[in-house]
Order: C-alpha cells, then sequence, then structure tokens
C-alpha cells in the first residue's frame, strides 16, 4: 500500500471528522427518547432538546455540505498536479478550521463561527488559484 501523498490524508481525514460528527446529536437523541425510538425515526420527527445538541445537528449540516466543493478542489489539484505540500498544508488547515468551526457551533459562538467559516472558504479559494495559477 502507497503512503498518502499530504494533500489526500487532510482529504480523508477531513472526511472522516464529517463522518463522525454526527455522533454527538444522535448518542443525545438515543439518550433523550431511547435506543428504539432514535432508530425508528424515519422521519425526523424526534428533536433532541438541548440547544448544542440542536447546533451540532446543524454543524454536522453545513460540514457535510462545504466537504463536496473541498473534496473536489483537492482531488482536483492533485489530478492537475499542483504543489502537493502546498495543497497538503492549505488541506490541513483547513482541518483545523473545520474542527474548531464544529466547536463553537456547539459551544453557540456565532460570530467565532462565522469568522472561521469565512476563512475556511478563503482556503478553498486559495486551493482553487492552484489549480488555475
Amino acid at each position: 500500500m502507497e503512503t498518502l501523498t499530504p494533500d489526500l490524508y487532510w482529504l480523508a481525514a477531513t472526511a472522516i471528522m464529517t463522518l463522525l460528527m454526527w455522533g454527538p446529536h444522535i448518542l443525545w437523541l438515543i439518550i433523550q427518547e431511547g435506543l428504539g425510538p432514535a432508530l425508528m425515526d424515519g422521519n425526523h420527527t424526534l428533536q433532541v432538546k438541548p440547544m448544542w445538541a440542536k447546533r451540532s445537528q446543524k454543524a454536522h449540516d453545513n460540514a457535510t455540505a462545504t466537504l463536496a466543493t473541498f473534496a473536489v478542489l483537492v482531488l482536483v489539484a492533485h489530478i492537475v498536479g499542483a504543489d502537493v505540500e502546498a495543497i497538503g498544508q492549505l488541506a490541513m488547515i483547513y482541518f483545523i478550521l473545520r474542527a474548531l468551526h464544529y466547536l463553537v457551533y456547539v459551544l453557540g459562538l456565532p460570530i467565532i463561527r462565522t469568522t472561521i467559516y469565512l476563512i475556511s472558504v478563503g482556503i478553498q479559494i486559495m486551493i482553487a488559484i492552484h489549480i488555475f495559477g
């Protein structure tokens, strides 16, 4: 098995982190409603009561929505032969920003959350510049 390049490593790490972000919300729903009702809630009618758990779900939704753009940009940069180390550094920074975004979203810090989000968008723009630059 070949070693992952830094760009693909951080892309995979970001995808795995995004995958795991559903955990706190779902675990709290199970604690709140019980395993059976939580698993049988196919129409998503059950609502978690604590605000932090609601924000956790919204943070996960946001991370999922932005992952697609980030993944496409990193993969295209990799395919066209953009500087792997530079893209790897940008992807690492993006990973850290998305982890911080999740944390401050759950904590309910909207100004910091929005600032982190905008910086992460800037990182994606920088990756795009590497693709077309």
